[in-house]
């Protein structure tokens, strides 16, 4: 057939039973069009999307800020501030939200000790003068507080205990803490027994102690040595629920740490995540008695505030309380706080820095490091929670999609700056 006879056949269709193939032909155009318009409409739509749910400020008290945390907050039964350990602006940030919220009946704060550590954090708070106190106990059992072993999150424990707020410990017991609790038990029991067990067991904890410190091995911690016998002796010899509770925490601290050291990772998270649970729900019960829905803040590490399965893949206390909060007709919001660059406080004792330079740009999705030019503020604040929508098809890439459903807001904060130990 000639060019011409083909053009005549694709254009002019003179034909008549072609016009069903001519039809065809214009509905895939139509189609091809459509899709090319909507694909580059969706990816422009979600791009504009990303953008809007940006805003920067330089200081937490800018109108811009406490407007947004005033919208975001409402309805909220928790409110959980998963931080990068070691930098002043997690407890900064969390001083700002509670000073937006507690009038709302906000009147708890959850942090990563047990029970005995939050009640002396409390006392010290409670003190004329909280920053010596804190600075003399860390002195006395060095590492035995270890998160919280600085004047950046004093200030917001006293803010909290002075606005009548309570602080609950709701983790596992820290191992090298047993000095601490032996301590503890030791001036307040009734049992003259107990506390004659009690004195050599805390001078083994202390020289155990500092043997890891000579040796820098963790292995050599007290929690190692504290064994089953030792263990039920303690508890004939108590007298009173109190004791009991502070013995039944080091006995699983021993067998969380005793997953982790044999390199049973899910384990060693899941243990700790379900005691998470279970020591707030004894808070939780408690507060039930005097308040009909008790509000809490939360300041834990990022893997422990995540909506839905955790980094560790475990259902961690956070997605636990957000289910609590749904089955009270309420809502839990999930902020990640965390530094692009600067420095923080390092978390192990042996380092020869205390305090060393980070640079998590490389950690970020591509997604917000294609954006960080544009960041020029001290805090960046990105509005996960509406992205989800849009999250459902291929435009985020993987790391995005885990921000997108873990977290709510995502925090990022410039130049951060290291926490300074006692």
């Amino acid at each position: 057939m000639p060019i011409s006879r083909v053009r005549e056949f694709l254009w002019e269709w003179p034909d008549v039973d072609l016009i069903p193939l001519k039809k065809i032909y214009w509905y895939m155009t139509f189609r091809l069009i459509a899709f090319l318009f909507f694909t580059c409409a969706v990816g422009a739509q979600s791009d504009a999307l990303l953008e809007k749910g940006i805003f920067q400020v330089d200081t937490l008290s800018d109108s811009k800020f406490k407007e947004f945390m005033t919208d975001v907050t409402l309805n909220n039964q928790f409110i959980l501030i998963g931080e990068q350990h070691g930098i002043k602006e997690v407890g900064t940030f969390t001083n700002a939200i509670f000073n937006l919220v507690h009038k709302d009946g906000f009147n708890t704060l959850c942090i990563e000790t047990d029970a005995l550590a939050a009640k002396k954090i409390q006392e010290i708070a409670s003190s004329k003068a909280p920053i010596p106190a804190a600075k003399a106990l860390s002195q006395k059992f060095p590492l035995s507080i270890p998160f919280y072993n600085n004047a950046t999150d004093y200030e917001l424990f006293t803010n909290v205990v002075a606005n009548g707020g309570q602080i609950w410990g709701i983790d596992q017991t820290f191992m090298a803490q047993f000095r601490l609790n032996f301590d503890y038990l030791e001036q307040f029991t009734n049992s003259g027994p107990l506390k004659e067990k009690l004195v050599p067991l805390k001078q083994k904890a202390i020289t155990a102690y500092e043997e890891s410190m000579a040796t820098k091995d963790f292995s050599k911690m007290f929690w190692r040595s504290y064994d089953e016998a030792i263990h039920k002796e303690l508890l004939v010899l108590s007298t009173n629920p109190q004791e009991q509770e502070i013995l039944h925490q080091l006995w699983k601290t021993k067998e969380i740490y005793g997953y982790n050291s044999s390199k049973q990772y899910y384990k060693n998270n899941n243990v700790r995540g379900q005691l998470m649970k279970a020591n707030f729900n004894a808070y939780y019960k408690e507060a039930l008695k005097q308040n009909e829905v008790p509000k809490a803040i939360f300041k834990l590490g990022a893997t422990h505030a995540t909506r839905g399965l955790s980094m560790t893949n475990i259902y961690d206390i956070s997605n636990y309380v957000a289910e609590l909060a749904a089955f009270e007709n309420k809502k839990s919001l999930h902020f990640m706080v965390a530094g692009v660059t600067g420095t923080a406080m390092v978390g192990n004792p042996f380092a020869e820095n205390p305090i060393a330079p980070f640079d998590n740009t490389k950690q970020l999705p591509k997604e917000l490091q294609e954006l960080l030019p544009l960041f020029n503020k001290k805090y960046t604040l990105i509005h996960l929670a509406t992205l989800r929508e849009s999250a459902y098809g291929k435009k985020y890439s993987e790391a995005m999609k885990t921000f997108i459903f873990n977290f709510d807001i995502l925090v990022l904060v410039k130049n951060a700056e290291a926490l300074e130990g006692f």
